[in-house]
């Protein structure tokens, strides 16, 4: 079920290059815009709380602030963006930490474009659909405790 046609996209890595790299990538999909890039973590999380994106690209090791400390805050935060942790660290102690501040999926740099492509595609669908049902929940809620504050005795 796709609720948005386009998915919009936030990239935060301390290479430049690395996301020019991911950039041409994700835009031979039609369906994903990048919105924003950044190159620290403080940089990332200013341009997620402007740019409101769906999903941010997130490097595990930058300057300032890492991708971990940055999911981090966005969670606590309850910030609503899917996070897609993609870095060259394959140390079991780095993916356990992204498994710590529930980031919706972790891949390696070296992962196939159509593999990242993808899965940004799937993170961004569970997140509309967890959103729509949030909602959907929350409705009727909403409604009640308002007819409760205005209705007349």
């Amino acid at each position: 079920m796709k609720i948005k046609n386009t998915i919009r996209v936030i990239l935060a890595d301390d290479h430049e290059v690395v996301r020019r790299g991911i950039r041409k990538i994700l835009e031979k999909a039609s369906n994903i815009l990048v919105i924003g890039e950044a190159g620290t973590g403080a940089g990332a999380l200013c341009l997620v709380q402007t740019l409101k994106p769906d999903v941010l690209v997130l490097d595990i090791e930058m300057p300032d602030m890492n991708g971990i400390g940055v999911a981090r805050e966005l969670r606590t935060k309850n910030v609503p963006v899917s996070i897609v942790i993609l870095s060259a660290c394959d140390d079991d102690h780095f993916i356990e930490a992204t498994l710590q501040v529930r980031e919706d999926r972790y891949l390696n740099k070296s992962e196939s474009p159509a593999k990242i492509r993808e899965v940004i595609s799937q993170v961004s669908e569970l997140h509309a659909i967890t959103m729509a049902s949030l909602l959907i929940f929350l409705l009727p809620k909403i409604g009640w405790v308002l007819y409760q504050a205005f209705s007349v005795a």
